[in-house]
């Protein structure tokens, strides 16, 4: 994923990233194995997490710090929006699947569906990952933080 149009802004590096996505309803982390490729503006990859393989396709502001991206599945598709900082990028994700079909479901079923919809995720360098006991403590404070986070905006 190198090349000569590659973002040059430390946040953006391109190469492998890793990170985890929350449902809306638990704060259990699912992993990522991430490749990212940052150049004019537009964010690819592909990657591989607890459902399946994806690519990444999307678009990122450093005026900003904001990106959106879609996670493309062989299945279906999932939206993330995003804040870029020092720490890598968090945000909230999104399935755009019509839910209409739990709709005559009891309203437990249609909000246990509903949850598993929407969520939060952080995603970082490989690079700024250290398995000291410091840098630790301070992903349980992010991941408290993004999950506060994403309660506020979904």
């Amino acid at each position: 994923m190198k090349s000569k149009d590659n973002e040059t802004h430390h946040f953006l590096p391109s190469g492998e990233w890793e990170g985890f996505y929350c449902y809306s309803n638990s704060p259990s982390q699912h992993k990522m194995s991430i490749e990212l490729g940052f150049a004019n503006s537009i964010v690819t990859g592909s990657g591989i997490d607890d459902v399946d393989s994806f690519r990444w396709n999307g678009s990122y502001n450093l005026e900003h710090f904001k990106l959106k991206m879609v996670k493309t599945y062989p299945t279906h598709i999932i939206n993330y929006a995003g804040d870029i900082d020092e720490n890598g990028i968090w945000g909230v994700w999104d399935n755009p699947e019509d839910l209409s079909f739990f709709a005559d479901f009891s309203s437990n079923i249609f909000q246990k569906a509903l949850a598993m919809t929407k969520g939060g995720f952080h995603i970082w360098p490989k690079s700024l990952n250290s398995e000291s006991k410091e840098e630790m403590r301070e992903e349980v404070k992010e991941s408290k933080k993004l999950k506060e986070f994403y309660i506020q905006k979904v």
